[in-house]
């Protein structure tokens, strides 16, 4: 009877345990996502501002990248994929497991800064926005081509600007 409680009590304890180095592991596999996705997100910014907001000076930059721009020569996304390591992946796709949406779009800066007209300050110019989004991929099929309202899908996200005076 007491190897029987003492089986029970070990087998208790190892299942315990185990739990707790899954929970480790997951945990350390979330942080190390966190910081790569923060990372890169900060790359993209630090690429934006020094590049002024404009897409090809921006895409030059990344040769790995793809690029999608809209009717105005100005709005348009960069996104870049990453495999495991977080690597840059630009010819296999599907070995894609992360996803970086640089979305850049130029707008009057009074319609970009509405909430500085509240203060009585009248802003001429443009302003070049960014939005940065760094996604998992790792339970999708495909990628994103813009960045999801959804956040399910999102590690980091920030956003940047540009103003441009007349």
């Amino acid at each position: 009877m007491e190897i029987i409680i003492a089986i029970l009590f070990f087998s208790l304890s190892s299942a315990i345990c185990l739990r707790l180095f899954v929970s480790a592991h997951l945990l350390s596999e979330k942080d190390e996502n966190l910081n790569n996705a923060l990372m890169w997100s900060q790359n993209l910014t630090e690429s934006f501002t020094g590049c002024d907001g404009r897409l090809l000076m921006i895409k030059n930059l990344y040769p790995a990248s793809y690029l999608t721009q809209s009717d105005n020569e100005s709005d348009g996304s960069i996104i870049l994929y990453f495999d495991d390591e977080w690597n840059t992946v630009d010819d296999e796709l599907h070995q894609a497991a992360y996803e970086a949406i640089l979305y850049v779009k130029k707008e009057p800066a009074s319609e970009a800064y509405k909430d500085v007209n509240n203060y009585g300050i009248t802003l001429t110019g443009d302003s070049i926005t960014g939005n940065i989004a760094i996604l998992d991929l790792r339970k999708r099929t495909e990628g994103f081509d813009t960045i999801p309202d959804d956040d399910e899908f999102i590690i980091f996200r920030n956003r940047i600007d540009h103003y441009c005076m007349d």
